[in-house]
């Protein structure tokens, strides 16, 4: 199975900042401009006169003289083939986040499109205002889930970090971890046992204004 863990701001929703719901442990990007890129990140929406709803995702890159580096796909176990090719199909993304100190799950992609660099989108608010945006993660609503904030206390949802571990997870900086260590592997099958049984609450639709 292809799949890539992606590190970004703590948030209930990612449906938009907001005083209800601002993104947390985000880096000096959300510290400054009080939001990241990844606020809509569980917002479904139709695009492009589609019926079928669809989640957007972004994770930060690197920068190189301010300018985003490319995501290297290739990296993705399984991938090695795809060194010169413009997205990844059928990957299975992890998005976390740190919550009370702890690196956790928040939710996932199954079947997600992942992009190498960076695509454009149009937000459109409720009152008109438009504004660009931009995404490397592309899945349909029906193959994500959002885990309820409580949820992601569970143990099973940890993260590993390899400081810790002394062997495999997230390093020190990066925001994202392949996953590629052997040692990995036992907590891959828990993780991936977890997220294929996962039955419970979906907060893809829950918005701040439903639970306050």
């Amino acid at each position: 199975m292809k799949i890539v863990f992606l590190k970004i701001s703590s948030m209930r929703f990612y449906k938009g900042a907001c005083p209800e719901d601002e993104p947390r442990n985000g880096g000096s990007f959300v510290l400054e401009n009080g939001y990241g890129h990844e606020e809509f990140n569980f917002n479904p929406i139709l695009l492009d006169g589609s019926d079928e709803p669809i989640c957007l995702g972004f994770f930060e890159t690197k920068h190189s003289n301010g300018i985003p580096n490319a995501f290297h796909i290739e990296k993705i176990d399984g991938c090695g083939a795809y060194r010169n090719e413009p997205f990844v199909d059928d990957v299975l993304v992890v998005w976390c986040a740190t919550k009370d100190g702890r690196l956790t799950v928040v939710g996932w992609y199954k079947h997600a499109q992942v992009y190498r660099h960076f695509q454009d989108w149009i937000m459109c608010y409720d009152d008109g205002f438009e504004e660009e945006r931009f995404y490397n993660v592309k899945a349909r609503a029906e193959d994500c889930v959002l885990l309820p904030f409580a949820e992601r206390n569970r143990a099973v949802w940890s993260v590993p970090i390899k400081s810790y571990t002394r062997t495999f997870g997230f390093g020190q900086k990066p925001m994202v971890w392949y996953a590629a260590e052997p040692e990995a592997k036992g907590y891959l099958q828990k993780l991936l046992s977890s997220i294929e049984q996962y039955a419970d609450e979906n907060h893809l639709y829950t918005c701040p204004e439903q639970n306050p």
